[in-house]
């Protein structure tokens, strides 16, 4: 009865929210003080606006579906109840640079992450890194368990057997700590297995299971555990951490046994799992200010307090997950990017061993041009290098811009400009990957 009489109570404030003293009751059903700054920045901030969550990843992931089921009733608890919309980035590096340098601190955009994919490449001072997480406006997260490494049952002979052909684990990128428990696996407990890294999401992942082109890969979603166990004949052979809603499932610590590392081996294993803890977190961009962030806040707790909300996270992500604060989530993130150097050094040892991609990329290789033409609001670039005239594509995702060393839109850029260019083939075109000016 208390669920649903909280409920009846957050329906009965949005109704008076358009009302002169709509702020006061609000507050009071969300538990914030009647404070006028954290009032201001509601009703009037937010009501006819357009609120955007920004989740970096493509659709289908676990980042998209913590997002958006955050996002479902996220407006019924903010004051003056803006439309939210959903807006979806290629890779998490590339939504946190856009917000820590292209998004306005005005509240109006909230991203979400994965503790790994957007924390790992900064802790290894990854020279894609635009962004530094200690300034961001943390408004909360969900911790939807650990990850639990799947096999497909016609394949897990062969992962201790190096006879046999090597498993393939399926993965978006080397950052996840499940990654990290197959790197250890294969070094401390000479698993058979080899990467196949590059599928733009999760669910990339999973179709690529079920065409039978890998045979390995981790989650921390409850009901995709659930659905490739009972039926795609995945077994669950280890489980990051001790997980309650999936109990019997060894840790990866258990499995180990006396062949787990110490020191500084054991020290990069923490640091490359570190940012799990963190999982999908929320924030805003830099400079945001305080009465917004804490309107968000608030509304935040209020919404993973629904009734409905829980309902459907309990459905979709487990009875195991849970929300955390703030400050909890900025504690969690200061942790999870403090690394040792002789851990990092490991790191990088072990990523070289079994071919995972260098930690710090070599820079391209720039040529210093003035543009003939900008067409299309920056999308295609008309220049003369070496002799030759140039045509070159500049995506919207992919290409890095950069004027006056902040990041910048493509249409900054101008004709006649005189910048540095770098770029790639891709297929019977020229793609610009990095364009710095001036």
């Amino acid at each position: 009865m208390t669920g649903l009489r909280d409920h009846r109570v957050n329906q009965v404030c949005n109704r008076v929210l358009r009302t002169a003293g709509a702020a006061v009751i609000f507050a009071g059903a969300l538990g914030v003080g009647v404070s006028s700054p954290v009032l201001a920045a509601g009703a009037d901030h937010f009501k006819d606006k357009t609120f955007v969550l920004m989740i970096s990843s493509r659709s289908g992931g676990g980042t998209d579906t913590t997002g958006r089921l955050v996002a479902r009733h996220w407006s019924d608890h903010i004051p003056g109840n803006p439309k939210v919309v959903i807006r979806n980035k290629p890779l998490q590096v590339i939504g946190a640079n856009d917000l820590h340098n292209k998004v306005r601190p005005n509240g109006l955009t909230v991203a979400v992450f994965a503790g790994a994919g957007a924390l790992g490449p900064f802790t290894r001072k990854s020279s894609s890194v635009r962004y530094d997480p200690r300034q961001w406006g943390y408004v909360g997260s969900v911790e939807r368990g650990p990850s639990i490494q799947l096999v497909r049952r016609s394949a897990l002979k062969r992962l201790t057997d190096k006879s046999k052909p090597a498993v393939a684990l399926g993965s978006v990128s080397s950052d996840r700590p499940q990654d990290a428990v197959a790197v250890f696996g294969a070094e401390y407990l000479g698993w058979n297995m080899k990467f196949v890294l590059g599928y733009p999401s999760s669910s990339a992942i999973y179709l690529a299971y079920g065409r039978g082109e890998i045979d390995m890969f981790g989650s921390g979603t409850a009901k995709i555990l659930n659905r490739f166990i009972k039926d795609e004949d995945a077994v669950p052979i280890i489980a990051q951490s001790p997980r309650g809603d999936l109990p019997g499932i060894k840790t990866f610590v258990e499995y180990l046994g006396d062949k787990k590392p110490t020191g500084d081996k054991w020290a990069a294993f923490a640091a490359w799992t570190g940012p799990s803890a963190v999982d999908k977190f929320f924030v805003a961009p830099p400079k945001t200010p305080k009465d917004i962030l804490a309107t968000l806040r608030a509304s935040f707790k209020a919404t993973t307090s629904d009734p409905r909300f829980v309902k459907a996270a309990r459905s979709i992500l487990g009875g195991g997950y849970k929300i955390q604060s703030a400050a909890e989530t900025r504690q969690l993130v200061e942790t999870a990017i403090t690394i040792h150097p002789g851990a990092l050094k490991e790191i990088k040892r072990l990523r070289a061993k079994y071919g995972l991609p260098s930690i710090e990329r070599k820079a391209a290789k720039m040529v210093k041009v003035t543009f003939d033409k900008v067409q299309r609001g920056g999308r295609v670039l008309l220049f003369k290098s070496g002799g030759k005239n140039m045509k070159l594509r500049v995506s919207g995702s992919r290409t890095e811009i950069t004027v006056g060393g902040k990041l910048a839109p493509r249409s900054a850029v101008k004709s006649g400009m005189t910048c540095k260019v770098g770029w790639i083939k891709r297929g019977s075109r020229f793609e610009a990957s990095k364009v710095v000016c001036p």
